[in-house]
């Protein structure tokens, strides 16, 4: 499968359990006030605390820390580690049905007040920081539309399948383009959430954004 295949959208995974908050409040950094404390993390702790104290490689854009990060696939690294266990227990592994892809037009996140994009990891020095859609073509499409990932014959690559699409602050759920998730089950979980908050968003049941 190829993903993205048309350069379009912005992915994000999160708990289900953060689906309620997330409709009803949006997408947001850790210190913002709408901030759930009982929000259910499932990235490497580690790398959330470096982004607090590193830059955005742009004038007066602050710290990483700040934005809400996308990937321009759902099938991240960290996806990767999340569903295969292969970093636990420093990433907790989990089940497919516990991961909602919350997928985003590119475009639509680029009308919100401050954002910028990346060639690869936000944090790794190696990389650049953007902020104009024109420049998206630095980005490495081939091996994030194929999905490798691999370092064996490219270290580099990781870095470059790690681009991002970063938002400051919050990103309002009339953002979101729909919800993907691994199974029918998840599908119909997720649409009751959704209905109960009164949003008009699809739930697509995509396994192959799963590893699967």
């Amino acid at each position: 499968m190829v993903i993205n295949k048309n350069m379009l959208y912005c992915y994000r995974i999160t708990h289900r359990d953060n689906l309620p908050h997330i409709l009803s409040d949006g997408l947001v950094n850790k210190n913002h006030h709408k901030a759930a404390p009982d929000f259910v993390a499932i990235g490497n702790p580690e790398i959330i605390d470096v982004r607090s104290t590193t830059l955005v490689g742009l004038d007066s854009y602050g710290y990483i820390g700040e934005y809400i990060p996308f990937y321009f696939t759902p099938r991240s690294i960290m996806l990767y580690n999340i569903v295969t266990g292969y970093y636990h227990p420093r990433v907790p592994q989990r089940s497919r049905d516990e991961i909602i892809v919350i997928r985003c037009l590119a475009q639509t996140l680029a009308e919100r007040p401050k954002w910028f994009f990346t060639d690869g990891q936000a944090n790794d020095g190696e990389s650049g920081h953007y902020a104009d859609l024109k420049e998206l073509s630095k980005i490495d499409w081939d091996c994030i539309q194929n999905s490798q990932f691999s370092k064996a014959d490219d270290y580099d690559r990781p870095r470059r399948y790690q681009a991002e699409f970063l938002v400051k602050d919050i990103v309002p759920a009339e953002c979101f383009e729909s919800i993907c998730v691994y199974s029918k089950k998840m599908q119909l979980w997720a649409q009751t959430k959704v209905n109960a908050a009164g949003k008009m968003l699809k739930v697509n049941v995509i396994p192959e954004y799963f590893f699967q």
